[in-house]
């Protein structure tokens, strides 16, 4: 199981006897499966199970003191969540919107403008913000869009994502950059109307962790290749 703790900006990876101990005692959590199982932690609302042993639970020491120490799990009832994942799917035919479908357009002023501030205030918020201060905020943003009617305009995208490729590489390289690059690429598309979902995700053998923009089966200045391996532990 790999945990995403957006409080502290890290991931936890936990082994199949640790994630077996959090299933027998801990409500809240996805079912387990035969693939690996990942689980983003937005809010405090993993609940030690009321059937679980108090002693266990209450412990200094092992994983659930741990955890509760930390703040991952707690033994008071659940709370409705602020962030509800968005459904990604991976499987089937992918389309990459700058790889494999592109619309040629041009740079405007007003482009590179948006790209700048949009570039700097990803990065300040990446350095200096808990993610879970970021993630909330993009998530309420699509959510509010959502909520007033928006819908996805393939062609409008696909002429943001050639300008968006044509201005970054002055500024920063995508490779090894991914989540300013995924943050940037969001903030720049809300700019102007467009609230695609920003994913976070996961593989164990070996480790790695990714993060891109996608719109159903539509995946956003990246290409099938690198996110195909992935499981998707959180989307916004």
């Amino acid at each position: 199981m790999v945990l995403l703790d957006v409080r502290r900006n890290r991931y936890l990876g936990l082994g199949i006897g640790e994630s077996q101990t959090l299933f027998r005692n801990v409500d809240g959590l996805p079912s387990p499966s035969l693939r690996m199982d990942v689980a983003a932690i937005v809010t405090s609302d993993i609940s030690a199970a009321a059937g679980a042993s108090t002693t266990t639970i209450s412990a200094e020491g092992g994983l659930l003191g741990s955890l509760l120490r930390e703040g991952i799990i707690t033994t008071e009832a659940p709370r409705s969540a602020e962030i509800v994942s968005a459904a990604i799917t991976l499987h089937g035919p992918l389309m990459s919107i700058g790889d494999e479908m592109t619309k040629p357009s041009r740079a405007r002023i007003h482009h590179v403008t948006a790209f700048l501030v949009y570039l700097i205030y990803s990065a300040v918020s990446l350095r200096y913000l808990p993610l879970r201060f970021v993630v909330r905020h993009v998530y309420r943003r699509r959510a509010a869009a959502i909520a007033n009617g928006y819908t996805f305009d393939l062609s409008k995208v696909s002429e943001l994502i050639d300008i968006f490729r044509s201005i970054r590489p002055y500024f920063f390289i995508a490779r090894n950059n991914c989540l300013l690059h995924a943050l940037t690429l969001v903030n720049f598309l809300a700019h102007y109307g467009e609230f695609p979902v920003w994913v976070f995700g996961v593989t164990a053998d070996p480790w790695t962790a990714h993060s891109w923009v996608q719109h159903d089966r539509f995946l956003l200045d990246c290409n099938p290749e690198k996110v195909c391996n992935l499981e998707p532990i959180l989307g916004v």
